[in-house]
């Protein structure tokens, strides 16, 4: 049983890892009446966040493993982290830039700011003490949420109670993994949340 839920928690691990989080966010505020924009235009800001925070952070990663700089893709270890922060923080930040510029609502670069901002407050954490990367990014997607529905453009009460259920699965999932200890899991929610929505409300 116990080999059972380790299973489970690898697959919601890999499944709901930080570099996937951006695109899942873009893609479901893209795609609901409040912010609905062009079949056209939406597949190019997709392919662009896709590529920005996903398939080149992962291929960065691959070369610092291939590298020896880290020992895996999941990069574990706490002394580990720095470079693929540094390397996270160009692409997220580039990324932000390329959407600000963009004929978007500023809430879709507001994210990718929050985004970028939490990274950046990650590494610096980093450097002292190891909290969830995972945790960091689903506590982003539930603090977007969360002000989408303060900002009251459309009911996101259903997106911030599933945001909330998932950052619990997620939560177990990683310490079902035994890859943090709870306050690891908690501050990274915390800080990805907060982050989110002090630059929110500062935009």
């Amino acid at each position: 049983m116990n080999r059972i839920l380790s299973k489970v928690a690898l697959a919601l691990s890999y499944l709901f890892h930080p570099v996937f989080i951006p695109t899942y966010a873009v893609y479901l505020l893209l795609n609901n009446s409040a912010f609905k924009v062009s079949e056209k235009l939406g597949f190019l800001i997709y392919t662009v966040v896709f590529l920005n925070t996903c398939l080149l952070p992962l291929f960065s990663t691959l070369l610092m493993k291939k590298f020896g700089l880290v020992s895996s893709m999941q990069v574990n270890h706490q002394g580990e982290r720095n470079m693929p922060y540094m390397t996270s923080i160009i692409f997220f930040g580039s990324t932000w830039w390329l959407l600000s510029k963009a004929p978007l609502p500023p809430i879709v670069a507001q994210l990718m700011l929050g985004a970028t901002t939490a990274i950046l407050f990650t590494a610096i954490i980093n450097l002292k003490i190891k909290i969830s990367a995972h945790m960091v990014g689903i506590g982003g997607l539930a603090g977007a949420f969360l002000m989408l529905g303060f900002n009251g453009l459309h009911d996101y009460t259903l997106w911030v109670i599933l945001s909330f259920l998932l950052s619990g699965i997620m939560g177990w999932a990683r310490l079902q993994l035994k890859a943090h200890s709870p306050f690891e899991i908690y501050s990274g929610f915390l800080l990805g949340m907060m982050c989110q929505i002090v630059v929110d409300y500062i935009g």
